[in-house]
């Protein structure tokens, strides 16, 4: 059999995703070495070199995200098929040749001999420091090679494929279907691991977008076609196999068009990242690198649908930062009312590493909780979960946050993370360690909010197999959660304290063991009802959700939007054409561009139906016209369903009412001043902002300054044209020419010139053009000569300037 061949193709795609990132990781069980010796013990963590395990996959098993393997020199057997696919595809290196105290390899003087190993691996395996003996393991043979051929299969995009009989392909599933498969080779440039995701939808055009994070940045992939998806732009980052992305979306007054962006914080030392989303599908942009925090675990928006991604009525959206490496890692607080800048609002006085925030949710409460717990008609909580305990946190009022209470249990190991369920009465905890360090199957925690200032552990859903559970989201009565080598797992959480089992799809055929490996994150909100997960070893899944029940029947809106006039009394039809039994789900308004009270009275309810009811009900909702003259949105959103029935898509209806006027909208720069180099090339983008309205046609003019057009600078004015409905960027291209002589800073001028009547939002902006070239610091008196400071000096310099130019 040709292992070699698969096992190289396999390590180089995978190897590289668990090097150690910089700087290192606030979760304190990341990025570690595990050591392994003959005299070691399989229990612990594998983490002291004074206490080492005894076998190799006893260790691979326990390392987490970012570790290696260190074995001594000795003799080792490799016990069975699992532990050497562990091995073998380098999911996590391992390395052999080591003193007693791991601070020499030195494979010739400490010999770390393997059996069990077939004869195949032996020439990857002594790179790594180590010596094969064959011993007859062949019977591993065909199964070894079916692991890793299907594992090699992963890393090309894979097709739509429905789960029938268990399978989807070569994937193991129930009632989730594989939409598409976007593999990392898919991503441009290539990236070797990703990490977490979320999703949008942009509200003017309705096309929906997966945002991933990878180890090189932060990927936007458009699912228009979601069985063919396509990467529409990457904002790059440092390496680090750590990203978290948030999205909020807002509708802009001014160009009367829906904006967005996406906020990443990573482990690496990008700051935090805001992406602007709002050209797309045209493009994204880097709109900062907000210095709030230089790295950080995580990211929350509170206050906010996530669905759309926009604000809930009357809230402020916050974006609160969790793990940063200052004030012990406890959360932070920012206001959003300016989406392009953080501004700080709370942080907590004297906090410590104690105080570590791992990840957060909230949840917005206006029952009899908010008067008695938090002395309030209305109290958003926030939950904290901090590696010890679960936090609850009062901050309705962000400047000034109240712990409510703190909660943990019993084996509690890393508390993670979690969400509440739509009646808001108890929230979902992971543990990230126990099934690893005690030996749990997967293990979920579901604990009662009836009192928030003491909440209560109520219930445990256990799993089939070793899988860790990592992080997870509730949509209507289901539970969808990221399993890692087990994939998505999704739970009926109809009684939520006794979560069952819905659906699954494996996208690590592999194993189901406990490492980390597999799906980390999953966003099940998108409008469509489309599940979209991240898998670190193979990208990016997109799954369709057939766990809906068919007995009690699904629910959801007969059309997908409502137009009508200002002023109309809409009605929403909502639908169960099939299932039995008495069944409801609640219902209320959430506006958009429209605001409840102003533009229409908001509302919420219950639908019911009975036990042969199978007729639709409608929703009434009345429009106010505020004369504001323009089109205006709003939300119908389904949650909360009971009896056992369950959500269909679309769960929120939208209502328009109003047309646009006849806007064309304004053209201009979008883009502060820029500066460029001598010789190269500068693409200077322009929007049509405001409207979209038939066809803008502008001319561009180049002007010189300090800079000659012809001569500093090309001479390629020309003109820009957008057609009716088309407000994508256009872009000038600028090219700088270079030259031997040694100048000062210039600058010349692109002006904007209407063509056709149309109306230009600044129509001027300055460029500014450096010099490569410096004068020498002591060329000496004769600079003919040919001493360091001659012309021979000069020449290297140029010819050097000129070869990194080219590279470039």
């Amino acid at each position: 059999m040709e292992y070699g061949g698969k096992l190289t193709g396999l390590a180089l795609l995978i190897a590289a995703q668990w090097l150690p990132a910089s700087p290192a990781m606030a979760h304190a069980e990341h990025d570690k070495a595990r050591y392994v010796a003959v005299q070691g013990v399989d229990q612990g963590l594998c983490d002291d070199a004074a206490q080492p395990c005894l076998t190799l996959g006893y260790a691979i098993s326990h390392a987490n995200k970012g570790d290696r393997v260190l074995v001594a020199g000795g003799n080792y057997k490799i016990p069975d098929v699992d532990s050497l696919f562990l091995l073998i595809s380098d999911l996590v290196p391992v390395k052999g040749g080591f003193d007693a105290k791991y601070q020499t390899q030195a494979p010739e003087r400490f010999q770390t001999v393997l059996t069990g190993v077939p004869a195949e691996f032996a020439p990857e395996l002594a790179a790594q420091g180590f010596r094969v003996i064959s011993d007859g393991i062949s019977q591993y043979g065909s199964e070894l090679n079916s692991l890793l051929e299907v594992h090699q299969s992963l890393q090309q995009s894979q097709g739509s494929s429905d789960c029938v009989n268990g399978k989807a392909g070569n994937f193991s599933c129930n009632k989730l279907n594989l939409v598409a498969h976007m593999a990392l080779s898919a991503f441009s440039p290539i990236p070797s691991a990703a990490n977490d995701i979320w999703g949008h939808v942009d509200l003017n055009t309705g096309t929906e977008y997966a945002i991933i994070g990878l180890v090189n940045g932060t990927a936007v992939v458009s699912l228009a076609d979601p069985a063919n998806p396509v990467q529409v732009g990457l904002i790059a980052g440092s390496h680090t196999s750590w990203r978290d992305i948030k999205v909020y979306q807002w509708f802009d007054e001014q160009q009367l068009r829906w904006r967005a962006h996406a906020y990443v914080s990573s482990e690496g030392a990008d700051n935090i990242q805001i992406i602007d989303l709002s050209q797309l599908p045209a493009s994204v942009s880097l709109v900062a690198s907000d210095a709030a925090a230089a790295s950080a675990h995580n990211i929350y928006i509170s206050q906010v649908d996530y669905s759309t991604n926009t604000a809930l009525d009357g809230l402020q959206p916050a974006l609160h930062i969790v793990g940063q490496g200052s004030g012990g890692g406890a959360f932070r607080s920012y206001s959003l009312s300016n989406p392009d800048k953080l501004v700080a609002r709370f942080s907590h006085a004297g906090a410590t590493r104690a105080d570590y925030t791992h990840d957060a949710t909230s949840m917005v409460v206006d029952d009899a909780r908010a008067q008695g717990n938090c002395q309030t008609s209305e109290c958003t909580v926030l939950m904290d979960f901090n590696e010890n305990s679960m936090r609850l946190w009062n901050i309705s009022d962000l400047a000034n946050s109240k712990q409510l209470s703190e909660v943990s249990y019993a084996n509690a190991q890393y508390v993670h993370s979690g969400w509440w369920s739509e009646d808001k009465q108890y929230v979902f905890v992971h543990d990230e360690l126990d099934e690893q360090r005690l030996g749990f199957n997967t293990t979920l925690r579901i604990f009662g909010l009836d009192n928030l200032e003491a909440p209560q552990h109520v219930g445990t859903w256990s799993g089939p197999s070793k899988a860790i559970d990592h992080n997870g989201y509730v949509r209507g009565n289901r539970y969808y959660m990221s399993n890692y080598q087990r994939g998505v797992t999704v739970l009926d959480i109809t009684n939520a304290r006794v979560p069952v089992e819905a659906g699954y799809f494996d996208t690590f055929p592999a194993s189901d063991g406990n490492a980390f490996n597999g799906v980390w994150g999953i966003y099940p909100y998108l409008p469509s009802g489309l599940i979209i997960a991240s898998d670190i070893n193979s990208g990016l899944y997109i799954l369709r959700d057939k766990t809906q029940s068919n007995t009690r029947g699904s629910v959801g809106f007969s059309v997908a939007q409502t137009q009508a006039n200002p002023g109309d009394n809409i009605s929403v039809s909502v639908a169960r054409p099939t299932g039995t039994g008495t069944v409801s789900v609640s219902w209320e308004t959430l506006g958009g561009s429209a605001i409840a009270g102003s533009d229409f009275e908001p509302g919420r309810g219950t639908l019911q139906w009975a036990e042969l009811d199978n007729a639709p009900k409608q929703i009434s909702v009345q429009t106010l016209d505020s004369g504001k003259g323009h089109q205006l949105q709003a939300f119908v959103r389904l949650y909360d369903p009971r009896g056992g029935l369950t959500l269909e898509s679309p769960s929120y209806h939208t209502l328009v009412m109003g047309e646009n006027p006849l806007m064309p909208g304004k053209v201009g720069f979008d883009i502060s001043p820029p500066i460029m180099q001598e010789g190269a090339q500068l693409q200077l983008p322009v929007r049509r902002s405001g409207g979209s309205s038939g066809t803008v046609r502008v001319g561009f003019r180049l002007e010189s300054g300090s800079a000659t057009v012809g001569s500093d600078v090309t001479d390629n004015s020309g003109e820009l044209q957008w057609d009716e409905g088309d407000t994508s960027l256009r872009y000038i291209t600028l090219n700088a020419i270079d030259d031997s002589q040694v100048e000062t800073e210039e600058s010349f001028t692109v002006r904007l010139l209407s063509l056709d009547g149309s109306e230009i939002s600044g129509d001027s902006i300055a460029v500014q053009i450096q010099d490569n070239d410096q004068a020498p610091s002591n060329p000496g008196p004769d600079t003919g000569g040919s001493s360091g400071g001659g012309s021979l000096g000069w020449l290297s310099l140029l010819l050097l300037l000129g070869l990194k130019r080219r590279q470039v």
